[in-house]
């Protein structure tokens, strides 16, 4: 069972531990949640991606928030420790499935940023339960990254001429 989740969750480098339906009163709908990890590897720093020593455990669990799966939206939950990189110090460790700092996934904010060339920031913060604000930082970022030449995944059939568009004129801001 989890080998399918890993399948459908997307992310490459990244070992399924549990999965199960948090479906608790304090949220107001059913939430998957993936208990997930790094295969074991070298950790690498957040920053520069270099191989480090592990400094802690990072202080509990870190929540990505992942596309949605059928009618429930769903969250990964896995340890983030801290490495000790020469050059950035004490930083959180890389994981495979987001950017550091940021609590959402990679194929999430792809997603977001999608939604965005083909539809206004309101309607997208709608579909993906995030304030519309949010929306339109994701697509920020996602083209920051597609113009600085990070490594990211492909938008196979997005242009990154709407993007620009979107994010950057001062009408739509």
């Amino acid at each position: 069972m989890k080998n399918i989740f890993k399948r459908l969750l997307n992310v490459k480098g990244m070992v399924v531990e549990d999965v199960s339906i948090d479906d608790s009163p304090l949220r107001d709908a059913p939430v998957l949640v993936a208990r997930v990890r790094c295969r074991k590897a070298a950790l690498r720093c957040s920053r520069c991606g270099r191989k480090c020593p592990k400094y802690d455990d990072g202080g509990g669990e870190r929540r990505w928030l992942h596309q949605d799966f059928g009618c429930y939206r769903v969250e990964l939950v896995g340890p983030a420790p801290r490495v000790e990189c020469r050059v950035h110090g004490v930083v959180v460790s890389r994981v495979p499935w987001a950017e550091p700092g940021i609590r959402f996934t990679r194929d999430f904010e792809m997603e977001c940023t999608w939604l965005m060339t083909v539809a206004n920031r309101k309607t997208v913060s709608g579909f993906l339960h995030v304030a519309w604000r949010t929306a339109g930082d994701i697509a920020g970022r996602v083209a920051g990254r597609l113009e600085s030449g990070m490594p990211c995944m492909c938008l196979c059939s997005m242009v990154l001429r709407p993007v620009e568009r979107l994010v950057f004129s001062p009408k739509e801001r």
